[in-house]
């Protein structure tokens, strides 16, 4: 993974508070996300995009993989 402690961080943090989650709930899901995946995966891009962009992805990840 790139240097994007930051960015991971901004991540977790507003996605926990967005949904209600617990700290540790919130980054066991989103690091077995694919969106997590692409983010670690330099041929993507997604390193650069803005934390809120990333968490949009990841919800509408989410919302495909719900029954």
């Amino acid at each position: 993974m790139f240097d994007d402690t930051a960015l991971m961080r901004l991540i977790i943090e507003d996605l926990a508070e967005k949904k209600g989650w617990s700290y540790e709930d919130t980054l066991d899901r989103f690091y077995r996300s694919e969106t997590c995946k692409y983010i670690s995966d330099p041929e993507t891009g997604m390193f650069t995009f803005s934390h809120l962009d990333i968490i949009r992805l990841f919800e509408e990840e989410e919302s495909e993989t719900l029954p």
